[in-house]
């Protein structure tokens, strides 16, 4: 029997002869127990491993590893689980639009964020090109290094005015 534990949620469950997940409601000794802290979660977008970091095992070593190789290897049969809500068919389309939006979604996120970001830049007027910042810090340069030569010239002007003839 294992016990997985995220944040106040128990889990007890067991494997039985065919290898599949059976829950096991009353609380015998576990072989394994698996302690997930509730802000792990925040870890999942930089990747498994920065989860699995987090994640605290105790108990029987061979069965813990080979609970970790099959839930590193866990995959979910969406369109299964939709052909079992809807339909065979309604799940599989579904499930096709689903995929098909979860693929599409990021370029439309970069070309949403580029369009936004022209519009502030060239119609709104809130924001700032970055050539017209390069453009800006070339002329405050060259400005700076003309008033440097400007004092250096006044400089020799006073000098001469001061000398004595």
């Amino acid at each position: 029997m294992a016990e997985l534990t995220f944040g106040d949620i128990l889990i007890r469950f067991s494997v039985n002869h065919e290898g599949y997940l059976t829950h096991v409601a009353e609380a015998n000794q576990s072989d394994v127990s698996i302690t997930i802290p509730a802000d792990a979660l925040t870890k999942l977008p930089r990747g498994i491993d920065a989860l699995m970091s987090h994640v605290r095992i105790g108990g029987n070593a061979d069965f813990a590893d080979s609970l970790s190789f099959v839930f590193r290897h866990l995959r979910w049969d969406r369109e299964a689980d939709l052909a079992r809500l809807v339909g065979p068919i309604a799940g599989r389309r579904a499930h096709l639009a689903i995929d098909h939006a979860s693929r599409s979604l990021p370029a439309l996120v970069e070309r949403s964020a580029r369009n936004i970001g022209e519009f502030l830049v060239h119609e709104g007027g809130v924001l700032v090109a970055p050539g017209e910042v390069d453009a800006l810090g070339d002329a405050l340069r060259h400005l700076r290094d003309d008033m440097a030569r400007l004092e250096k010239r006044l400089d020799r002007v006073d000098k001469l005015i001061d000398a004595p003839t």
